[in-house]
């Protein structure tokens, strides 16, 4: 086994764009730049990946300060699908799929108003570019860019024929830009043991056919994240676990070239994970987020917890059989 290659877990996003404190905004939505970006992997070699996330919003925060209010609770369950080829040594290519399920609570004044959406939501391709040696397995650097295209509905509307807001959308209609760096390292005094870092940046495109011709742009985002992971073995089981900080970073939603407020926000998370491994080239991942620290821009909605199961998948050579790569 190479141990150069294992990486250890990386995490999962957020929109947003109601005005007034009884529509208040939230800070979560369909994951994207926090789940995207596959484990360096060598030429030839396929890498599958579908895993089932669970996020709740039921905090309801100004600023950092905790507004004690339960009449409202958001959440959203997507099937996150992840596809990595290597073409050669240095250059790869991912695909991202989500189809993402959103539901939205409020119970005020004796009355619920209870909103539900549910399709496929942006694809994102990612084309990576390996700049350190590809025979040194003791460490990895990644640089990467790409598209992720307006493939998912935005004109969902509610029962009264009135479009749903854009954060109830499972697409944004606009083309973003995104941009990749991941570095990761064993250690030698254990070489089971290595930790990574990686970021990824969003800068947003503009919906123009927003609300029958209005533009809407959701804030450019950042998020980066530093893990440290170890593989155990218990008796012939083997695990990998992993203890993670991921840090993100959104700026405020704009409406017709004008910020909006209760939208944007800086997010701190702690966040746990283990892979069981069933083969040398399958294993079943389980993490989870517990927020730190959250600041949000006006009045919002803010993650709780989070929740991901999943399964991870290697194809490779027969040559390449005891190299081993997960996803955490």
């Amino acid at each position: 086994m190479k141990v150069g290659m294992t990486v250890p877990f990386a995490l999962m996003l957020c929109m947003a764009p109601l005005i007034s404190y009884g529509q208040t905004c939230c800070s979560g939505g369909v994951p994207l730049s926090s789940n995207l970006g596959m484990p360096p992997n060598d030429q030839g070699i396929w890498q599958f990946s579908i895993s089932y996330d669970h996020l709740v919003l039921s905090t309801l925060k100004e600023g950092s300060m905790l507004i004690d209010d339960q009449s409202r609770i958001r959440k959203t369950q997507s099937i996150l699908t992840e596809i990595g080829y290597g073409i050669t040594k240095r250059i790869a290519v991912d695909v991202f799929i989500p189809y993402v399920y959103q539901q939205r609570r409020i119970e005020q004044f004796g009355k619920t108003d209870f909103v539900t959406t549910n399709g496929i939501g942006d694809v994102a391709l990612l084309l990576k570019y390996k700049l350190t040696d590809p025979l040194d397995t003791r460490q990895n650097l990644l640089i990467g860019i790409g598209p992720k295209m307006p493939t998912g509905k935005t004109d969902f509307t509610r029962t009264d024929g009135i479009l749903l807001n854009a954060d109830l959308q499972p697409g944004s209609g606009a083309w973003d830009g995104l941009i990749y760096a991941f570095y990761n390292r064993s250690f030698s005094f254990r070489p089971s043991m290595g930790f990574s870092l990686s970021t990824v940046i969003s800068i947003k495109g503009v919906n123009q056919d927003y609300l029958n011709g209005q533009s809407y742009q959701f804030g450019n985002e950042l998020v980066s994240q530093l893990s440290f992971s170890d593989k155990i073995n218990l008796g012939k089981a083997l695990f990998d676990l992993s203890l993670s900080l991921r840090f993100r970073k959104q700026l405020s939603d704009s409406f017709n070239d004008t910020f909006l407020p209760n939208t944007g926000g800086h997010f701190l998370f702690f966040t746990p994970g283990i892979a069981y491994f069933l083969s040398s080239s399958t294993s079943i991942i389980v993490s989870g987020d517990v927020p730190i620290y959250t600041y949000v821009d006006g009045t919002q909605l803010a993650p709780s917890y989070r929740l991901n199961i999943g399964l991870f998948v290697t194809l490779r050579k027969k040559k390449n059989l005891d190299t081993k790569t997960i996803k955490l």
